[in-house]
């Protein structure tokens, strides 16, 4: 069977090497990224968005270029998915498949299959763009790939092995294949067994959604990018307890264009709460505990303004509908994947806080009846995408520059707070967590 769709039974994967991931706050020792490049691709027609066009990301790719050099500094082996592809593409040359992977995955790309390198799997390679026909008609042949710098998204590295993606957005399809392909044929990723696709699942699964909190747990965000049935397959395949939180209500994951505030605020699980130190989060305030549910400062806010007769009333009534479901959990059970209704009743923050940890909120304390303080501090912060930060060590962590208040409240706790400008970064809706792909911790 291929090594790439194997499924290793617990006791199997567990002797196959040394945990890989023991949970996101582990000393970081390898980790994959993709600096943004302004070589990349910048039109899409995926999603039907023909005449949307995204500049050259210069200033992003200087941004990236701070946050390897701080991994670096951590003591990580840094990784550039361009280099794995490359890796990638050349073993698959050697063992004469990569002109069929090509043409059965980027058809469009086989005429370069013999020329083909990273940068043209990735879209920011010249010769692959703004392609013409013999009348001088433009011939589309790539999507961008600027949801690549968000490396945590293909995939999650558990203990034992890979969980790979698979996105519902047209656009990000592409990227759940290459990411596929490194797994497949990158000798500097032969070791990692894959022990769940989602892509042969038939089920969406982001990796921002998911977080090893230790060798037995699994957080995993449901019900907006990732699809609900995946937590209780993941504990089956996996051997681990899964906590699904939900992060919309709904049972199966479809694509639609969203652009709502709540869309970005709660993008994934990663968007509004990540794990600093051993017993020490961060995550956005009122909306993961049970104590402010239907209280929080955004339902009392769209509560107000129902009574304005210029809101759309069905809007307002569909986003507090979906604010009341968010937050909350469900346990399923290592190796059965039944439910454990020792949950019942309690949201994430609830549930930690009976683990012993401690809770940092975006913006820093505040009483739960301050609107002023949510909407200039809070959400302001949590655009900068305050909530998403990635250890590089139990309380270590880097994060974007525009959250002073949010990191002040860390560092008051003891945790040592590394900052890079993410102005050109952040604005994509992802932060430092977003944009890295642990491959070991501990």
């Amino acid at each position: 069977m291929n090594r790439l769709t194997r499924r290793l039974p617990f006791e199997e994967a567990a002797v196959s090497a040394a945990p890989y991931v023991v949970s996101d706050i582990a000393p970081l020792r390898r980790v994959i990224v993709n600096a943004p490049s302004p070589a990349d691709y910048h039109l899409e027609v995926a999603t039907g968005n023909f005449l949307h066009y995204n500049p050259p990301p210069v200033a992003a790719a200087r941004q990236h270029a701070q946050l390897e050099r701080l991994l670096a500094a951590s003591g990580a082996e840094v990784l550039s998915m361009e280099r794995l592809l490359d890796e990638a593409i050349e073993e698959a040359r050697r063992k004469g498949q990569f002109a069929t992977w090509l043409r059965a995955s980027l058809p469009r790309l086989a005429p370069w299959a013999g020329s083909a390198t990273g940068a043209t799997l990735l879209s920011r390679a010249g010769h692959v763009q703004f392609q013409t026909d013999a009348e001088g008609v433009y011939r589309h042949i790539v999507d961008h790939r600027l949801g690549l710098a968000f490396t945590r998204d293909l995939a999650v590295m558990t203990p034992r092995g890979w969980i790979l993606g698979n996105f519902i957005s047209p656009s990000r399809r592409g990227e759940a294949s290459l990411m596929r392909f490194a797994a497949e044929f990158s000798p500097s990723l032969r070791e990692y067994p894959v022990l769940f696709d989602a892509l042969e699942e038939g089920l969406c699964l982001v990796g921002g959604d998911l977080q090893v909190v230790d060798e037995r747990t699994l957080l995993v965000g449901v019900g907006h990018c990732t699809d609900p049935r995946a937590a209780p397959l993941l504990a089956k395949r996996l051997d681990m307890d899964v906590i699904a939180v939900r992060m919309r209500g709904d049972s199966t994951v479809r694509w639609k264009p969203d652009d709502s505030v709540l869309a970005h605020m709660f993008l994934h699980l990663d968007t509004c709460f990540t794990r600093v130190d051993d017993k020490l989060a961060v995550a956005l305030p009122y909306f993961l505990e049970a104590e402010y549910a239907d209280r929080d400062p955004l339902t009392r806010f769209l509560k107000g303004l129902l009574v304005e007769p210029t809101v759309d009333a069905k809007q307002a009534d569909d986003a507090i509908a979906n604010l009341a479901g968010i937050g909350w959990v469900r346990r399923y059970r290592a190796g059965s994947g039944d439910v454990d209704d020792s949950c019942d009743g309690m949201k994430l923050v609830d549930l930690v806080r009976a683990w012993g940890w401690q809770v940092e909120f975006v913006g820093g304390a505040a009483d739960a009846l301050d609107l002023e303080h949510f909407f200039r501090v809070v959400l302001a912060e949590h655009d900068k995408q305050a909530s998403n930060l990635v250890a590089t060590a139990p309380g270590r962590v880097l994060a974007y520059a525009d959250a002073p208040r949010t990191h002040a409240a860390l560092q008051a706790r003891g945790v040592d707070v590394q900052t890079f400008d993410g102005r050109d970064l952040w604005p994509w809706w992802g932060g430092p967590h977003c944009l890295t792909l642990p491959l070991e911790r501990g």
